[in-house]
Formats: structure tokens, C-alpha cells, sequence
């Protein structure tokens, strides 16, 4: 019966075959045009926008797919969130800008580096010979290392190096340029070089971890055409890493570095089983809550003194790294005015001080009480109790000395009291939120012995402006220590125009200390006269150290090996950067 109905039935069967088959067709070429899936982790709730459901959803737009790919990429790489731009990857700027000095610690080498000690140790040298008088340095280069372009390292990168130290336009853009002026540079062979010093100087080896140039990229160029010259953006160092792109958002702006393993570091013998974070990416943020939100975001896996502590401390599946950083905050004297010009008055203010219940209410989780002019973990470092014996009545009986014999004194010499130190003063201050209510409340403690004390809270332009020109009573700074015990610039009397002594403080003791300790390559003489010096500072009360700030570095689980010694510097944070991996467990 349905043989009628056979020719119907064929036709049928062949149309629902041809439309199965463009139905499969078109399915096919829609998966091939859609973009692939990226797998995005969800919006912190200050990133989620109300939408109306009557509204679409916006379509990603090809900027945010190239991100989420590049991410998706980078994910095997050692990722790290810095605040700041790049200017010069050239170790000769370095100071002028943190980024640079982060990145170009890893490109560039010195001929010493520093230990975890913070200890000067051979690098690009491989031999040191010291004469007699201690003014001239014999270097013996290494001869096993080449540049990452090839060309092998030698005296003639050294001698170059150094001539752009001295050269009088360096001043303009480091302090250091007054000293490499009197240091004579000489090479004595292809892998031979001598410096001789003006005077002695213990601390001659620590200025030499200062990168090294390649002479045969820059040959005839000067400071002031390197400033501005494409090397800055394209450097060739002996490191273990270099530049393997500078990514850049729409507006042009440098947004990522991208650093990798340098084939021509593989290569040497110490290089053998180390370095296996072949790539290091670094992503750049406009402010720490950005570095931070990106942490979040699990776009990068380490940030290195981002942000205050309680808030690293909130990253999850994270751990914590911290190291006193190099770094003291201090109140200092304008010993130019005749209160502070007396021993008892300096005391008094230290006495009258509760140094750590004030560290511990404003800065509780970020600094350390100060007890020493130096910072823990140093050699010479020893901690003197004067600085946390909190003696209110002491304080303001010294106090009381002070003012009865200025007033003896004004009565029999000064009718009119004229010039005679008085009660009261000013305590200049960064206006940041943590440093006014510290400075306010030392103001509080002081009033109870007896000063009447006015806070001066100001920019740091205007800090630094009254700084230099003298015009403070008494002042909260930063004093940025490093690895080297030689305060020198901080506390002699030759520094009070051209280096950091603002104050003017002059003491005798202190001022030949400092002048036979940084001549003293003996080390043991050496440590014994940077411990009198703290034990004389004590005593004299020469400043009072109020507290080291914390350096802190969060890193991801999937990242093993990291430890922090001493924090001269920022960068030193990767001295040990060759022992560091991927967490076996991490996928």
C-alpha cells in the first residue's frame, strides 16, 4: 500500500539529510569564528557593575581578549606588581627612580655584589689586592664572562664605566659624582684595573657593586647623551637576565617588562642548576591599591613593600617575607639653637619620650622600635637601653636644670633675656597620617615635662626645603642607611652644608670616631669603633631613633625558595633570586 507513496518517501529522506547536513555546517563554522573561552576569576564586589536585565551584555573588546590571553600566557612566568614607570634601565640612574633599580639590578652586574649580610663579596672581580696605605685597589677581572650580545667582558667596560662617574655632568644626576672625581682609574691589562683613592676608605668595595656598561655599545657617548639614549630602553648587561620585551597599554605607555633567562649567563659554571624561573614578567600599577586589586585578580604573584602590611596580610594563599628595611626614622636637633645645644636638654626629650608605646599605637605592625642610630642585623648593630627608659620625672627635672640655669645666666648676662633657649619649640614633621599623630603625640608627652611643643606638619618638598636651609627646631627624618655602616654624611660636622647633617650636630667623639672608622679596613677595629659610636650617641643623646620601618614581600604558594636577608636596598630582595622556583604542587 505504500508503494505509491516510495518516490515521496525518498525525497523526504533526502531533504532531512541535506538540512541535518548544513544544520552540522553552520554549527561547525560558528564555533570556528567565536572567540575562545578565557577562564576570568570573579569581580571583587567594588568591580561589579549593576546592569539592567533588559540591557545586553556588552561584547569583550579585542583589548580585553588580547589581555586575557596575554594572562592566560603569562601564567607559567614569575609575575610581580611594581608601582612606578620605566625611565632608564642603566645602573648609572638607578637611583632616580625605584622601578629602574628593581629591573636593572637583574640585568646589569657590579664587580662586587653584597651577601645576605649585606657584606660586600667578588662578582665581576675575581681578585682583590689592597696596598699597604689603603688608597690604591688592585681588581683582577673575571675572564669567563661576556656580555649578552657575546662580546666578552673586560678592563676597557670598567674604565668606561668609570669615566662617566667622574664626569662633572654625573652631578646632575647623583651626589656620588663629587666622589668617583677623585678616584684615578688605570688599566693595567685586558683584565686588570687600578683605583686609587684620595683618602681611605673602608667602604670603597660596596661603591663598586654599581652595574657596569658595556663599553663597546657606548663607545664616545657622554652622561649627558646617555641620559637620553635608546640603550636605556634596550640594555645589554652581564646578568643573569635580559630584556625580552617592554609591553605597552593603548596610550603607548610602557605597562609590562618582560625579563628572560639569558642564554649567555646559562653558560657559565655557576649558573649550572640555579635559575629555574626562566622568565620573570613585572607588571606595572599608577598606586598600590591597583598592584593590590591585580594581586586579587591572581594577574600577579608577588608584591614587594606594596601597601601596608594589614593589607598584604589579607591576600589569601599568600605567605609573608619581612627584613628590618635599611632605613631608621629619627628625630634630629638644630643644634644651632641653644636648648639643643645642651646635653641635658637632649635627654630630657629622649627620657620624656615613651618611644615604643608610640611605635607600637601608630605603626603597629609596620616598623620596629628603634634602639641604635644603626639597624638590626648589622655587624657592628648593639642596642642601648637609654632609648626605651621612659623617665617622665628624670625628663622634667633636667628639664627644670636647664631652664633655672639659663635664667641665672640670662639674669647676669643677658638683662633682657635676649638669645637664652626657652621652653618651647617646633617639631617639623612629613604631614603623612602616620608621622602627624606620632609627632602630636610626643608633642602631648613632652608637655607633661614641661616644654610647650608646636607640630609643623608639611609636604615633602617643603621638608626637605626647611631641611637644608636650616630652618627647624627639631625634625623627624629618614635616614636611609643601606647596608654600610659608614654614617659619615649623617652626623659629622663636614656635613652639615653638602651632606644629610641638618641639624649641624657637632660632637668631637663622634666626628674622629666616624673619620678613623670609615679609614679602618681593619675589620675588628672597625666594628669596635662603630659600637663606641652608638654607646656615645647614647649617651650624648645626639638624635633620638624612633623606629625601623618593616620590608615586606608577599608571594603566592606557587612560588618556593624566597628568603630575605639584609635590605641595603629594594632590589636586594632578588639576591637570591637563583634558588627560588615553582612550588612542586602548583599546576
Amino acid at each position: 500500500m505504500f508503494r505509491g507513496f516510495r518516490l515521496h518517501l525518498l525525497a523526504l529522506i533526502l531533504a532531512a539529510t541535506v538540512c541535518a547536513f548544513a544544520v552540522v555546517f553552520r554549527v561547525s563554522r560558528v564555533a570556528q569564528v567565536q572567540p575562545p573561552a578565557v577562564s576570568t576569576p570573579a569581580p571583587s564586589d567594588d568591580e561589579i557593575t549593576p546592569r539592567s536585565s533588559s540591557t545586553p551584555a556588552a561584547s569583550p573588546t579585542e583589548g580585553q581578549v588580547a589581555a586575557a590571553r596575554s594572562q592566560a600566557t603569562d601564567r607559567g612566568k614569575y609575575r610581580e606588581g611594581l608601582v612606578g614607570t620605566v625611565q632608564r634601565l642603566n645602573p648609572l640612574f638607578t637611583q632616580l627612580n625605584p622601578v629602574d633599580q628593581d629591573i636593572t639590578s637583574l640585568i646589569f652586574q657590579g664587580l662586587f655584589a653584597t651577601d645576605e649580610y649585606g657584606s660586600p663579596v667578588l662578582d665581576l672581580a675575581e681578585k682583590l689586592t689592597i696596598s699597604g696605605d689603603k688608597l690604591e685597589y688592585v681588581l683582577e677581572l673575571r675572564q669567563d664572562i661576556n656580555w649578552q650580545d657575546g662580546v666578552a667582558f673586560g678592563a676597557d667596560d670598567v674604565i668606561y664605566t668609570m669615566s662617566l662617574l667622574s664626569d662633572p655632568d654625573y652631578a646632575a644626576y647623583s651626589p656620588s659624582a663629587e666622589f668617583w672625581r677623585s678616584v684615578e682609574t688605570q688599566k693595567l691589562g685586558d683584565h686588570l684595573v687600578r683605583f686609587r683613592l684620595a683618602q681611605p676608605l673602608a667602604s670603597f668595595t660596596r661603591l663598586l657593586t654599581i652595574g657596569i656598561l658595556p663599553e663597546h655599545a657606548l663607545r664616545g657617548t657622554t652622561v649627558s647623551l646617555l641620559a637620553k639614549h635608546p640603550f636605556n630602553l634596550s640594555p645589554i648587561g652581564t646578568g643573569a637576565y635580559q630584556l625580552g620585551e617592554l609591553r605597552a597599554d593603548p596610550s603607548g605607555k610602557v605597562s609590562a617588562i618582560l625579563l628572560q633567562l639569558s642564554p649567555v649567563y646559562e653558560a657559565r659554571r655557576e649558573a649550572q642548576n640555579s635559575h629555574q624561573l626562566r622568565e620573570l614578567l613585572f607588571n606595572l600599577y599608577a598606586n598600590a591599591d591597583d598592584a593590590i586589586r591585580a594581586y586579587r585578580r591572581s594577574e600577579i604573584d608577588v608584591l614587594a613593600n606594596i601597601g601596608s602590611r594589614e593589607d598584604l596580610l589579607s591576600l589569601p594563599g599568600s605567605r609573608l617575607h619581612t627584613s628590618i628595611d635599611s632605613t631608621v626614622q629619627i628625630l634630629i636637633f638644630n643644634w644651632e639653637e641653644p636648648a639643643f645645644a645642651d646635653r641635658r636638654m637632649r635627654r630630657a626629650l629622649a627620657l620624656g619620650l615613651n618611644q615604643m608605646a608610640l611605635v607600637e599605637a601608630h605603626l603597629a605592625g609596620e616598623a620596629l622600635y628603634a634602639d641604635s642610630p644603626l639597624i638590626p642585623g648589622m655587624p657592628v648593630y648593639q642596642s642601648n637601653g637609654f632609648w626605651s627608659a621612659h623617665d617622665p620625672a628624670l625628663a622634667a627635672s633636667l628639664v627644670e636644670a636647664v631652664s633655672s640655669a639659663t635664667s641665672d645666666a640670662g639674669d647676669s648676662d643677658d638683662p633682657e633675656g635676649e638669645g637664652a633657649p626657652t621652653a618651647a619649640f617646633s617639631l617639623l614633621v612629613e604631614d603623612t597620617a602616620s608621622l602627624t599623630g606620632l609627632a602630636f603625640d610626643m608633642a602631648a608627652q613632652w608637655r607633661a615635662i614641661g616644654l610647650a611643643v608646636e607640630v609643623a606638619a608639611v609636604m615633602p618638598d617643603q621638608l626637605m626645603k626647611r631641611l637644608r636651609a636650616g630652618e627647624f627646631d627639631a625634625a623627624i627624618v629618614s635616614q636611609r642607611i643601606g647596608g654600610e655602616p659608614d654614617v659619615y654624611r649623617f652626623w659629622h660636622p663636614a656635613q652639615s652644608i653638602k651632606g644629610q647633617n641638618y641639624g649641624s650636630a657637632a660632637e668631637d667623639e663622634i666626628a674622629a670616631l666616624l673619620d678613623s672608622a670609615r679609614r679602618a679596613n681593619n675589620g675588628v677595629a672597625r666594628h669596635q669603633m662603630y659600637q663606641q659610636f652608638q654607646e656615645i650617641f647614647a649617651e650624648k643623646a645626639i638624635a633620638i631613633p624612633l623606629y625601623y620601618p618593616l620590608y615586606t614581600m608577599v608571594v603566592r604558594d606557587s612560588i618556593d625558595g624566597v628568603r630575605l636577608g639584609v635590605i641595603g636596598k629594594a632590589s636586594d630582595r632578588f639576591r637570591g633570586i637563583s634558588s627560588w622556583r615553582f612550588a612542586t604542587s602548583a599546576s
